[in-house]
């Protein structure tokens, strides 16, 4: 996907996905429109980059500023400049052709998966959500995800997976199922498109765990 979804699309995206919020949120540098404004002058080129995940892509440089929209994993952007942990980037029908995203989010290189991820994802989703309806395969789906990226977890799906104490289906040996059809295809689709929980859910459980409760459905509670 080349350079920026145009604020229309960005709109149909918005209403798609969830919110995007991370555990790095509380803590955030200040920083202003009129520094880049100032720093401009100085910029000869853009750097193009890949989004790692849903990305909020706002009208300025802080996260109570106004949301155009959001990408999804490995939408190639234009960085202009980067300032203190936030980027503007080149994007069509947005004032002036610019927006913002936080550095964070922005990788050299695209995201990409390998059989292993996704064999390993099929099962963990066939162990512990297969008679489940899509949307509850992806949330299972979308806890491993978060968790490959939270600095208190493995940063590969299958340690995640693997590691002690932490899924049912290794325990109970579920994971050794057949995946079906449906498995595959989730386990297909997070891994090409990212999360679809914010990244400080990091817990699937059958009751509350951590600090709070985000979401509550019929087979799990997802907490951060």
């Amino acid at each position: 996907m080349r350079r920026l979804l145009t604020v229309g699309m960005l709109s149909a995206c918005l209403t798609l996905t969830m919110p995007v919020a991370t555990w790095a949120n509380n803590i955030e540098e200040t920083v202003t429109t009129a520094q880049f404004e100032e720093a401009l002058q100085y910029v000869t080129d853009m750097t193009p980059k890949y989004t790692r995940a849903n990305v909020n892509i706002r009208k300025e440089p802080n996260t109570d500023s106004v949301i155009y929209g959001q990408t999804l994993l490995n939408t190639s952007v234009d960085v202009i400049i980067e300032i203190d942990g936030w980027s503007m980037i080149f994007a069509e029908d947005c004032e002036d052709n610019r927006a913002f995203i936080k550095s964070e989010y922005l990788s050299d290189t695209e995201f990409k998966y390998s059989e292993e991820d996704l064999y390993v994802m099929a099962h963990l989703i066939a162990g512990e959500a297969q008679p489940c309806d899509d949307a509850e395969q992806r949330y299972v789906a979308s806890v491993v995800l978060n968790r490959v990226k939270h600095p208190e977890f493995a940063d590969t799906i299958k340690d995640v997976v693997f590691e002690k104490g932490q899924y049912d289906c290794i325990t109970r040996r579920t994971y050794y199922r057949e995946p079906t059809e449906s498995n595959w295809a989730n386990a297909k689709w997070i891994l090409e498109n990212g999360s679809i929980l914010p990244d400080y859910v990091i817990w699937q459980s059958k009751g509350k765990q951590g600090d709070g409760v985000y979401l509550k459905t019929k087979w799990h509670t997802y907490c951060y």
